[in-house]
């Protein structure tokens, strides 16, 4: 039951999370203000979303997690259902700053939750269960934004806050749930940042890095080949369908094949597939089952990281889910402005192409971890 919750709740915050990027043209008319500084809004969320997840992770490894899995995405709703409803931009962007800080409460806590109470032998199949709904939520996001806007207006979000509010309030009805004994210091949230978690956070990392900046540069690619728009907008989708498929059976494999050897295959193979997604001339239809194939690939080893992670540190389960997930997400980011700037100089290929040597690198972490071993039955 609480697995099914959480992944619910991870499918309605990652919902709404989506809701800023289709309607920033409506937000600059609405407030009058240009790309630029409407862009501050995704800047916000994202940071306060994604690179204070460790920390949110130690706040949820010394309270109420179950608490903090029903405040987080209601946080979330509330700040993207009031899109239209604040006079002044400023107050807009304190709003989007705790709805930021209430997902990455949620991804600490919830991937936790969900790590903790699945069954040992089946971790991995909850965790890229929860994984999947996020990503399911976040396909979703544009389509349910738009057409909800187009309706009603952007004070017409305000409808869709009971999306998260339901299962919030099912959630706050179960036992509380807190870490049993002392509870993590600082000393051991620093601890996290070396050895095997490290290694595994570096490795995510890299791989974050390589495979965003090519889903993010691809329509730029596609517009400069002359590729029609309708193509562009079939090939993201279809990339992040598979992303989505990759993730739920990633973690499912890694039950019966081991965490880490399911990392490294993922890697090993990515390699390969990522430089056929540079070299394979895109027009061709087989690029689409070429793009499918990579992008199901790649993400498959995202729960299975968190999963690892949460074995090898069981006293610091959501910090170390955290890291791995938004904060390994936002700090991949951060680096794309310069990928960006980069690929305006050289070009796509030659910039993409060098990216791709960083899979060997994070192949590498990947060999590095140790396995824990398996609990006796």
């Amino acid at each position: 039951m609480l697995p099914l919750l959480l992944a619910w709740l991870h499918a309605v915050n990652d919902l709404f999370s989506n809701f800023l990027t289709p309607l920033l043209p409506k937000l600059m008319a609405h407030f009058g203000v240009g790309l630029g500084t409407a862009g501050l809004l995704v800047s916000v969320y994202s940071l306060t979303g994604s690179l204070l997840q460790p920390l949110a992770g130690l706040i949820a490894d010394r309270m109420d997690r179950r608490l903090l899995a029903a405040l987080g995405p209601l946080l979330v709703a509330l700040g993207m259902g009031s899109l239209g409803l604040w006079p002044r931009f400023e107050l807009l962007l304190l709003v989007l700053g705790l709805a930021g800080l209430g997902s990455a409460l949620f991804h600490a806590s919830g991937a936790s939750l969900v790590g903790e109470f699945a069954p040992r032998q089946r971790r991995g199949f909850w965790l890229s269960f929860f994984g999947s709904a996020g990503y399911l939520g976040l396909s979703l996001g544009p389509i349910v934004a738009l057409f909800t806007v187009g309706a009603w207006g952007l004070s017409g979000l305000l409808w869709l806050t009971p999306l998260a509010l339901l299962p919030a309030l099912f959630l706050l009805r179960l036992p509380p749930v807190r870490r049993q004994g002392k509870p993590a210091g600082l000393g051991d949230f620093l601890r996290v940042f070396r050895g095997d978690v490290a290694r595994l956070w570096g490795m995510a990392t890299l791989r974050s890095l390589v495979f965003m900046s090519f889903a993010t540069t691809l329509p730029y690619w596609y517009a400069q080949r002359g590729i029609p728009d309708v193509y562009t907008a079939l090939s993201l989708s279809i990339y992040s369908f598979s992303a989505t498929l990759g993730a739920f059976l990633g973690g499912t494999l890694s039950d019966h094949l081991g965490r880490k050897t399911v990392l490294v295959g993922t890697l090993t193979f990515g390699l390969p597939l990522y430089l056929g997604l540079l070299l394979f001339p895109p027009e061709n239809p087989f690029y689409l089952a070429l793009l499918a194939v990579t992008g199901a690939l790649m993400n498959a080893g995202i729960p299975v990281a968190v999963a690892l992670a949460q074995e090898l540190e069981p006293h610091q389960t959501a910090t170390v889910s955290g890291l791995l997930m938004g904060f390994t997400w936002g700090f991949a980011g951060l680096f794309y402005a310069p990928v960006g700037h980069l690929i305006e100089i050289y070009g796509v290929i030659p910039v993409l192409l060098a990216l791709g040597s960083l899979i060997l690198p994070a192949w590498l972490l990947a060999r590095s971890v140790r396995e824990p071993r398996k609990m006796g039955a």
